[in-house]
């Protein structure tokens, strides 16, 4: 718990409402000098008699920063307020464009109350303070519209229909259950032997507190046991001596459920629709706290958590991909491959037949290649990255078309990190309240190169359709910050980490833009937001996918 004593305190929202409540007490009297806080202490309280607020890294909001910066100064004794920008992208480039904060109005809050989920929580609080009419409309909806609800309510036992209204019958105040964080209610209990520790919204346990995950709380660590949804409760250990954090790994599958618009790109195209998003955390790496020395990585077996959302993808056609292959940008220079590649490069052709692994053709009067699996620029020793296992044999056809891959998907990578942390330039969202996929065949654009923006909340809030009609914007600021950037092959500043699997790529992703971004065809093909007739569901399907949006994914903030 939180001990009365101390004058620095961390504030989360997971943490139990004593332990909340004791912060802020603690706080208003003067104990407390110093709080280390998430978002949680930005609304909702009072504190008065603070005299500085140090942002660690940008809120994500014009709204959020000058909010924060508003803990401070409550009185009349002057006050400071400063904010230390990180290395990502989005706050590189606040570093070199200050005027952003400065010279504009905070965003427009962007709120649905017409979501599925959002309305059938506002018609459960509303019906338990006065029934609800049968006939009547709610908010902008019209009858037609909320009668598939109340209906849907009803056959769920929370809503008893009589006399043409609908009387509250659940067992307990709705408002309880309504959080205003997240788009799910459920709650994991994380315990210790001690008793009850905290708690994190179901949909985020599997990244959290999966068995084997080491799990902070109050600066201290807890190895955590076992993670049971049907009890809604994880089992931990304190572990003041590990020395390591984790990781989880997680693998995504994306499915284009229906199209809502697309427009034409110069060498490519840009989309958004609704998106049915498979996560599934398949293991976690242990990492040394100090070293960022993978000590292990080990397997799990969580249930997949499947989510019905939007999302906003950019595609390349075949003439960009040629394009870029024409240029020569995905040409490097010949990698020095240490002295023990002859032999190996034998044994792997030797194991495999003399053939090619991908069209099976044989050998005739001329070596094959051997490839790379992961490319071997991505290891810092010659003899790990020309292990068996990461060789296979390919004919020269064959090795260009891989080698082309490998190069498309190194761009896309930087690509997708580049938008996902600026993209909340352009809405009021923080980075977590979108997810980024990259694909050198991705299903949503025919087996074609694309990047694709989703949003983590259970039908979407509008951010992938703002996405598609300010593509331009978007691109252009990250051709900026690409120029801006002094780094050689991309940092975590632009295009990601060089040198980590799947990052980096700057030249890539670069060349990427110029085909994607140039004098962009902004001819509109579709109408409505660029919505087509076969596109947006009405409310009567979303009430349908209710069951699902339920099981969806969303981060912890």
């Amino acid at each position: 718990g939180v001990g009365e004593g101390e004058s620095i305190r961390p504030y989360h929202s997971n943490y139990l409402p004593a332990e909340r409540r004791a912060v802020e007490r603690g706080l208003r009297e003067g104990r407390v000098r110093l709080a280390a806080a998430t978002n949680a202490l930005e609304l909702g309280m009072d504190i008065g008699g603070m005299q500085a607020v140090l942002m660690a890294g940008y809120p994500g909001t014009l709204a959020s920063t000058w909010q924060q910066a508003g803990r401070a100064g409550r009185g009349t004794e002057a006050s400071l307020a400063v904010l230390l920008l990180g290395s990502t992208p989005l706050e590189q480039y606040l570093a070199r464009h200050p005027e952003y904060i400065f010279g504009q109005s905070p965003e427009r809050a962007l709120v649905n109350p017409d979501h599925p989920l959002i309305l059938l929580d506002h018609l459960q609080c509303a019906a338990a303070e006065l029934p609800l009419e049968a006939e009547a409309g709610f908010g902008n909806l019209p009858p037609a519209a909320v009668r598939p609800y109340l209906e849907y309510l009803s056959e769920n036992g929370l809503l008893r229909p009589s006399r043409g209204r609908y009387f509250w019958s659940g067992e307990s105040a709705p408002a309880r259950r309504v959080g205003l964080r997240s788009a799910s209610a459920e709650r994991i209990a994380l315990h210790t032997p001690e008793g009850l520790l905290a708690t994190v919204d179901a949909p985020s346990a599997p990244s959290l507190v999966h068995p084997g995950a080491v799990y902070l709380h109050d600066a201290r660590p807890y190895l955590v046991q076992s993670l049971d949804f049907e009890a809604a409760r994880a089992d931990l250990l304190p572990a003041d001596g590990v020395t390591f954090f984790t990781r989880p790994q997680q693998d995504l599958q994306v499915e284009l459920a229906a199209p809502l618009g697309n427009a034409p790109l110069p060498k490519g195209s840009r989309a958004f629709g609704e998106l049915r998003v498979t996560r599934r955390v398949l293991g976690y790496r242990q990492i040394h706290w100090e070293t960022r020395q993978t000590l292990g990585v080990f397997p799990l077996e969580m249930p997949p958590q499947e989510m019905l959302t939007q999302g906003f993808w950019l595609a390349l056609d075949e003439a960009a991909v040629e394009a870029l292959e024409a240029s020569g940008v995905w040409r490097n220079a010949p990698n020095a491959y240490g002295p023990d590649w002859p032999r190996q490069r034998e044994r792997a052709r030797a194991r495999d037949n003399y053939r090619c692994q991908a069209c099976g053709a044989p050998e005739e009067g001329r070596a094959h290649h051997v490839h790379h699996k992961i490319p071997f620029r991505l290891f810092a020793d010659p003899a790990e990255a020309n292990r068996l296992e990461n060789l296979v044999t390919l004919c020269p056809a064959c090795h260009r078309r891989a080698e082309r891959s490998a190069y498309v998907r190194s761009g896309l990578a930087g690509l997708g990190y580049l938008l996902h942390n600026l993209a909340p330039l352009l809405l009021m969202c923080d980075p977590a309240d979108l997810g980024r996929h990259s694909d050198p065949k991705s299903p949503l654009a025919e087996e074609r190169p694309a990047v694709l923006l989703y949003e983590n909340t259970p039908g979407g809030l509008g951010f992938s359709a703002q996405l598609f009609e300010r593509h331009a914007e978007l691109l252009a600021m990250a051709q900026q910050r690409i120029a801006e950037c002094p780094c050689a092959d991309g940092c975590p500043a632009c295009t990601g980490p060089g040198g980590e699997a799947g990052a980096g790529g700057k030249r890539e992703t670069a060349a990427i833009l110029r085909e994607i971004a140039g004098a962009a065809d902004d001819r509109r093909q579709t109408t409505d937001h660029g919505r087509q007739t076969t596109g947006q569901s009405d409310q009567s399907d979303q009430l349908d996918q209710l069951g699902q949006l339920d099981q969806s994914n969303q981060p912890d903030q």
